[in-house]
């Protein structure tokens, strides 16, 4: 094996654990070295690191030298259940080379649960699993796992070996894994764990306190959306009369309670013109307009948060599914829960109240502040400096390293055509056939797969009615809203079995699961098209969320982390998706002429540099071309550096 030459200093020779495969990487030794040095110095190193580099690898070796040799506890802590299986396969390579690690891998406690009563809904779960556990009523949960324990500490396991495992010997899945944790030297978890109110439980079950931890966050760019979903709530005039339903049988003064709520908020709702801000006492002064008129005794809004909240219990210890602890949670939150929060009233058919988490670092400001040193690392963790000021890490704590990709330039043709956008001033059917008219000629010219990545679902109807009327010859898969897990596994399988045949085209949005979560491999993307700009629109809660890091972060940067940046993160997302090891050969074409205007081509990594080119169909046809000895095209005629052009003023 290759030895791995960084800092030896930073590491005692006795508590080196040995790299997991036989060789390093061109730019894992350096951040290698910086990873180990931020560690030992108690920083955050939040590391753009292209796919290819091998983070995972880094990260499990720099962190674990300090649970072995300082007793820390490392949290690999990721946002999919894929990245928790890659992981444990390296945990699995250093234990293969001589390393004795004690890991854990864990995942949220519904989706580990035995009991096949249990209830779907996240909120009712726990209210269930408590119920359960302090009644002595779960079977699993009081038998003797010692011997799981000791046997999951042994080796490392998948979750799901992990349960299987728990289901043989008929013990509780999830406090075999807390209780094997205890003594690990790293726990695979979700972000959940840490950023979000289950921490200080976590933490007693672990035995540790937060000095205690290194932390490593995979996909980083995914946790402040991460924290501020788990701080948010909807409630509509439907989820309140559901609730009053379900409470009938185990609290009826309960059920008229929520009925006098439920009219009272339909009758506000009904009155407005439109979506806007709303203030914290007028959802409370319309529930406790809906109280006085219920036909019950009089009570007050914290009078009916435990009401609701007793009923909610009461029906799941009669095993019923129900809404009644989430409509308990959205009350309580709405009352209790105010800095950083932006709180909305929607009118309409599908009015509602609701409240969205502008703020991240209102959680995890504390975690990072406390908590030994970190790790953050993305290949889209761009621009890092605003991650660090979005999630709370002060400058003095904060290390940002740039990595460049390891795979050969010469694998990729990146260009952006300089005539086709998505602006909305420029929306018009002459510009939807150009983009159509391209897309088609591109297509036309690529002998295998083909994914095109569009704004938003309208955008994408526009340009899908057009190819269809052009009877293309590659077959079109066409990604819907409601897509599950199973109709994305469709899609690739059916991507596998067109390469062979001529190819077929995928068409999805930016944002989605197809152009973010989801992992090409084997070269199965002969080129991506990403078009245009994903721009969110200017509706009241991004409007907010950009006047308030306007009021945080300056005037500059209040417009970029609300709209800029986020946009400009998914468009690197979807063209990341074809080329995902040294092997794959691919051409991406970015279909907006904005990302050629200082505005947005500041916006892009050192590693990503398009050429503007005003006719991509020919170059990728070129580029894609059957050749003895691959080589880079020159740049295209026509073909301009990036930045010429005045910034965009949409």
């Amino acid at each position: 094996m290759e030895s791995v030459e960084v800092e030896a200093a930073l590491v005692n020779p006795a508590n080196r654990v040995p790299w997991p495969f036989d060789r390093i990487r061109e730019g894992q030794a350096q951040f290698l070295d910086d990873a180990r040095r931020a560690i030992a110095e108690g920083k955050h190193l939040l590391a753009y690191a292209p796919t290819g580099i091998g983070k995972t690898a880094v990260a499990l070796v720099a962190t674990l030298e300090a649970a072995v040799s300082q007793g820390k506890l490392v949290l690999f802590l990721t946002s999919r259940q894929s990245q928790h299986r890659i992981a444990i396969e390296t945990l699995k390579r250093l234990e293969a080379r001589g390393a004795r690690i004690a890991s854990v891998d864990v995942i949220a406690k519904q989706a580990m649960c035995l009991q096949e009563s249990a209830p779907s809904f996240g909120r009712a779960f726990h209210e269930f699993c408590d119920l359960k556990v302090r009644t002595h009523a779960c079977s699993f949960f009081l038998r003797d796992n010692s011997a799981v324990v000791a046997a999951l500490r042994q080796r490392a396991l998948h979750v799901q070996e992990l349960i299987q495992a728990c289901s043989a010997c008929r013990v509780c899945p999830h406090r075999a894994a807390m209780d094997a944790a205890a003594r690990a030297h790293v726990v695979v978890c979700d972000y959940n764990y840490v950023f979000s109110d289950i921490l200080k439980t976590f933490l007693e079950r672990l035995g540790r306190s937060m000095e205690d931890l290194v932390l490593v966050v995979d996909e980083a760019h995914n946790l402040p959306d991460r924290i501020r979903s788990h701080l948010c709530g909807d409630l509509t005039v439907p989820d309140v009369l559901r609730a009053a339903k379900e409470a009938r049988d185990v609290d009826p003064e309960a059920a008229q309670q929520l009925l006098g709520v439920a009219k009272s908020m339909d009758r506000f709702l009904s009155t407005l013109r439109g979506e806007r801000v709303a203030r914290k006492d007028e959802f409370i002064e319309v529930v406790e307009a809906g109280l006085r008129q219920g036909l019950g005794r009089r009570i007050g809004y914290v009078d009916l948060v435990q009401m609701v909240t007793w009923a909610g219990e009461e029906a799941v210890r009669c095993g019923r599914t129900t809404a009644l602890p989430e409509v308990a949670e959205f009350l309580d939150r709405w009352r209790t829960v105010d800095e950083g929060i932006l709180r909305l009233v929607v009118p309409g058919n599908e009015g509602k109240f609701a409240f969205r988490l502008l703020d991240p670092s209102v959680l995890s400001r504390a975690v990072f502040a406390k908590v030994h040193a970190s790790l953050l690392m993305s290949g889209t963790l761009h621009p890092a400096e605003m991650y660090a000021d979005l999630l709370g890490i002060p400058p003095d704590r904060r290390r940002i390293c740039v990595y460049c990709s390891p795979f050969p330039r010469e694998n990729r043709l990146l260009l952006v055509h300089p005539h086709v956008t998505t602006l909305y001033t420029k929306r018009t059917p002459g510009m939807y056939d150009l983009m159509a008219r391209e897309i088609l000629r591109i297509v036309s010219g690529v002998a295998g797969n083909v994914a095109i990545f569009f704004p938003s679902y309208e955008l994408l109807a526009e340009a899908l009615d057009r190819i269809r009327g052009a009877r293309m010859a590659k077959r079109l898969l066409v990604e819907r809203p409601d897509w599950d897990k199973a109709r994305r596994d469709g899609a690739l399988e059916a991507l596998r079995i067109a390469k062979a045949d001529g190819g077929a085209v995928l068409l999805g949005v930016q944002g989605g699961s197809l152009s973010e979560g989801v992992d090409y491999e084997g070269n199965l993307l002969a080129a991506v098209l990403v078009v245009g700009l994903p721009l969110s629109p200017p509706n009241v809660e991004v409007e907010a969320l950009k006047d308030y890091y306007t009021r945080k972060f300056g005037v500059g940067k209040g417009y970029d982390y609300a709209y800029v940046f986020p946009a400009v993160n998914k468009v690197l997302q979807a063209a990341g998706r074809p080329i995902r090891s040294e092997r794959d050969r691919a051409a991406v074409v970015l279909m907006e002429d904005r990302l050629l205007t200082p505005r947005y081509a500041r916006c892009l990594p050192p590693d990503f540099a398009p050429q503007s080119c005003g006719s991509p169909a020919g170059e990728v046809r070129r580029f894609l071309a059957p050749k003895d000895v691959l080589r880079p095209p020159s740049r295209p005629e026509g073909s301009e550096v990036l930045a010429t052009k005045s910034p965009d003023r949409s």
